[in-house]
């Protein structure tokens, strides 16, 4: 394709990066087309490391199972472009010596044998908790700083970044408008990621977590002590992002009781990519019910005594704890958790605690 034709492309998906449905796949297609690649990767990471999204145009199977399952945590892009500013570029054949690709094994047994030669990087993102950054493969290595420093790639680049920037302000003014309408309901406001990092909090949630409650942050992670809390914790937050329903949990609040946290999958503005992030919110000041046992008998076909089982699971109680609260003995209890597994299809309690949570 003519790169002048691919840069008005880019040009145009960047301009509706704000949009309800950004072109992220536009993007990537114009931008290898632009600088003239094979294929082309958005990927981003949370806190360094850990992948949250990976998006390609033209990348075979094979090569994203194996990004993803194994060589993400050995890419040699990764150090080097820590810290950098948004909208610089880099270069594998720049950065790295002949001699060292040869004896890489990110290189030599990952990019070589899927057909990469060169890598031309652009950091998008770097913040606190992700950054993320699109890159173009080529099949064949030849020095490109003339071209990432020409005319055009400059204007592609600066215009991404501004488009980044109004699509940040735009997610900031939505977000705004959330947190303000629900904060008159006594409501606070998270946008976090699957494994748990929170992205942003509102007022109401900066001061919840700044008191003597049990759900806080540890490292930017949402948090509780108790073990099988935040198993359900963990199990909720996968569960909204992968299956977009909504997911209500009910959280030991400490001295102030029960706190329900509702989550949900967050609109495609508010996220990088194909990112899932999580939009959830704390009902403060309110005492709720453990889930009803008649509803949970009702879908699972259990006994009202496995209900009980089940409820307590989803609230954040420990199998003794539960019996200690029945009085009644903790082989019983452990015999009605056989048996709910059983009549369930689980093998483990957080994938009770899982089917709980999606239940009518």
């Amino acid at each position: 394709m003519n790169r002048n034709l691919a840069l008005r492309r880019a040009l145009d998906a960047i301009a509706h990066l704000d949009d309800p449905q950004p072109p992220w796949k536009e993007l990537l297609q114009s931008m290898q087309q632009v600088i003239g690649g094979d294929s082309a990767t958005f990927i981003l990471l949370e806190r360094g490391s850990e992948l949250l999204s990976f998006q390609q145009v033209n990348v075979s199977p094979a090569a994203e199972r194996e990004y993803v399952q194994h060589f993400c945590a050995h890419d040699i892009l990764i150090p080097p472009t820590l810290g950098a500013a948004p909208g610089s570029w880099f270069d594998t054949h720049e950065l790295f010596s002949p001699a060292f690709l040869s004896k890489n094994l990110y290189y030599a047994d990952f990019m070589c044998r899927h057909g990469a030669r060169q890598m031309l990087a652009c950091v998008v993102d770097e913040g606190p908790q992700r950054r993320g950054g699109l890159t173009v493969q080529r099949s064949t290595a030849a020095h490109a700083r003339r071209l990432l420093d020409s005319t055009r790639i400059r204007r592609v680049t600066q215009a991404l970044r501004h488009g980044l920037a109004r699509r940040d302000e735009r997610a900031r003014l939505w977000l705004g408008g959330a947190e303000s309408a629900l904060a008159a309901f006594g409501e606070a406001v998270l946008l976090v990621t699957p494994a748990g990092t929170v992205l942003r909090a509102s007022a109401g949630a900066q001061e919840f977590f700044g008191t003597s409650r049990l759900l806080r942050l540890r490292g930017q992670r949402l948090w509780h002590p108790d073990a099988q809390t935040q198993q359900a914790l963990a199990a909720g937050l996968r569960l909204a992002a992968q299956s977009r329903q909504r997911v209500c949990l009910p959280i030991a609040g400490g001295s102030a009781g029960l706190q329900e946290l509702e989550m949900a999958r967050a609109a495609p503005q508010l996220s990088l990519g194909e990112e899932a992030l999580v939009l959830a919110r704390i009902r403060l000041g309110r005492s709720q019910a453990a889930p009803s046992t008649d509803g949970l008998c009702s879908a699972f076909g259990i006994t009202p005594a496995e209900a009980r089982v089940l409820a307590a699971l989803v609230a954040g109680q420990s199998p003794k704890q539960h019996a200690g609260a029945q009085s009644v003995s903790v082989h019983t209890v452990r015999s009605q958790l056989g048996s709910l597994m059983a009549k369930m299809g689980c093998t483990r309690q957080v994938d009770l605690v899982r089917k709980a949570l999606l239940a009518p």
